[in-house]
């Protein structure tokens, strides 16, 4: 199959922005526990963004499906992987459907999920902070025809104190003021499926969903959930598909339900529709893109839908099961599945997908994009001993204040399995560079702002010791906040020209004043990322002005044999995460 490099991994500038975020390498969040398949992911975080939790479907031997949950208490660097089920008296052999909840004023998170037939029914069960384990579920309703449910937390109207927790799904919404012990008896809101509550800033209660049809419907409640407005269309589908199947509209045989996300901006209200539709033919294929549609007055009118510029309309490509978050400063994030990285035709077995990420700092009049997955990975290999394939129906975010963390399946391992990326605002540039040893070739200061094509460029000097690395470039960053961090990282896309060249890591020491040791490793002659732990991070950032110098040296592995080898520098930065 002919591959095509549409896009590298930081793409689709469409206008300038904002420091761009960090998006670290990718980290596994599902283990093998004698789970076959992972799909269906969400999430939620704390607002300084150590405690996660996320869900999944979770297929086990025997057919069995049970409701994954990996939590994380270290900002998402490890994960510990638990199951959550309901009281025995509702357990049955599908538990799945995740759905998960954070509440920022006690802190705490929720996951609940469905169990399908008997006397199963919405299951919920609750975090609380610190816990890396969590309380016995209860029943948040016993109801063996559920189906499809998420969950939103958010103050009450016109009490910014006051916690009320919501659930809705096909049966109406119900929900929870003593943080999801008990739960009141459902209100209908109609017919549809995908039924999804967002709480605006001042308690506000959104519900968006698919009536089957041609509509994204959506419905406003200003009394917290008791009562609700006419349901209003936000957006009429140009091409639609039933429930179980994507008529050949992608690359791949698994189902598409034309389930959308949606959000409200906590800075100024507004609300925010992203969801997937045809867009034109080439041949016979059928391109799929995401579409966006705005109210900026609750819900009462709404923008004419537009398309996201992600895709060249002359080339093949479909992008759907978005999911969108807004962070606490307005910026929107966007998690999607990708066909537009290898040229393929719509039907078949295979399909081969990415994972994109994407935010806009203007509710989406503009966006960066960027690649996940590090390579396709085929849809056919989900880990599940039948046919068609399931890639599930929707992903999802975790969002923090400062870091994003992107919940999302992929078959690179030969089996659908859970992945995240820490997507990081907490990015600290270089204010000043020097080369104690070596010289600079060409750059400058901001070519280690961005992975792009500008690079600083550093080549050996006056060797004066042939113990000491010929090239060191010494990077200071200032401003740095927080102190006395959980964690201190050094990031670093680069190159050298020649092989058998050595990298390290220095950093200041600002109790001893001397350069600590901190990483050795080989250089690349491809472009790398150099992704750096630094243990006992306060030791190296100077109270007040929060200074942090590093040294990155480069040096032969035996003789210098190569005259004029030179170290390229595309991207400099530190993360610090709380």
């Amino acid at each position: 199959m002919r591959k095509l490099a549409l896009l590298p991994f930081v793409c689709l500038v469409v206008s300038a922005m904002a420091q761009d975020p960090f998006i670290g390498t990718q980290v596994r969040i599902t283990v093998d526990n004698a789970s076959n398949s992972a799909n269906e992911t969400t999430g939620a975080a704390s607002a300084d963004g150590r405690e996660i939790v996320a869900g999944f479907n979770d297929y086990r031997s025997g057919g069995l499906i049970r409701t994954g949950v990996p939590v994380s208490s270290d900002g998402g660097q490890t994960w510990s992987h638990l199951i959550v089920r309901p009281p025995t008296q509702n357990q049955t052999s599908v538990e799945g459907d995740p759905m998960t909840a954070y509440d920022r004023r006690t802190n705490t998170l929720w996951v609940g999920a469905i169990a399908f037939g008997g006397s199963g029914g919405i299951f919920v069960a609750r975090k609380n902070p610190g816990q890396n384990s969590f309380a016995p579920s209860v029943m948040a309703r016993v109801n063996s025809g559920a189906d499809k449910c998420w969950m939103e937390a958010g103050p009450r109207p016109g009490l910014p104190n006051t916690t009320r927790l919501y659930i809705t799904y096909n049966e109406g919404v119900i929900r929870s003021d003593d943080l999801g012990t008990t739960w009141t008896t459902p209100l209908s809101l109609g017919s549809g499926i995908g039924f999804l509550p967002r709480v605006g800033p001042n308690g506000e209660l959104y519900v968006t969903y698919w009536d089957f049809g041609t509509g994204v419907m959506f419905r406003r409640s200003l009394d917290g959930g008791q009562t609700f407005s006419t349901a209003v269309r936000a957006a009429t589908r140009l091409d639609t598909w039933g429930t179980e199947f994507n008529n050949g509209r992608v690359p791949g045989d698994y189902r598409i339900p034309p389930i959308h996300g949606m959000d409200v901006n906590p800075v100024d209200g507004s609300i925010t529709i992203v969801y997937c539709d045809t867009t034109n033919t080439i041949g016979s294929n059928r391109n799929l893109d995401l579409w966006m549609t705005r109210s900026t007055n609750q819900g009462t009118s709404w923008s004419t839908p537009t398309r996201l510029p992600f895709r060249d309309l002359t080339q093949l490509g479909d992008m759907f099961f978005p999911w969108i978050e807004y962070s606490q400063d307005g910026r929107l994030h966007l998690l999607s599945f990708n066909s537009q990285y290898t040229v393929q035709n719509d039907g078949g077995s295979d399909g081969f997908l990415d994972q994109d990420y994407a935010y806009s700092d203007n509710n989406g009049a503009t966006w960066r994009r960027f690649r996940l997955t590090p390579n396709s990975f085929n849809s056919r290999n989900d880990g599940r001993p039948s046919a068609p394939a399931f890639m599930g129906d929707y992903s999802g975010i975790a969002v923090a204040d400062k870091v994003v963390y992107p919940i999302y399946l992929s078959t690179q391992l030969g089996k659908s399995v859970g992945f995240t990326n820490i997507v990081s605002n907490t990015a600290v540039l270089p204010t000043a560079f020097s080369f104690f040893r070596g010289t600079r070739a060409s750059g400058g200061l901001e070519s280690l702002f961005f992975r792009d094509s500008d690079s600083l460029v550093g080549q050996v000097g006056l060797v004066l010791n042939q113990q000491e690395a010929p090239i060191q470039l010494d990077v200071t960053a200032a401003g740095v906040v927080n102190t006395n961090p959980s964690q201190l990282r050094v990031t670093v896309w680069g190159r050298v020209n020649t092989p058998s060249i050595r990298q390290q890591l220095l950093m200041f020491n600002i109790n001893t004043s001397q350069y600590d040791l901190i990483d050795t490793r080989n250089a690349s002659q491809t472009e790398t990322l150099s992704d750096i732990v630094v243990p006992n991070p306060s030791s190296y950032i100077t109270p007040g002005s929060g200074t942090v110098r590093a040294r990155l040296a480069y040096s032969a592995i035996g003789p210098v044999t190569q005259p004029g080898w030179q170290a390229q520098f595309n991207l400099v930065n530190l993360q610090i995460v709380p």
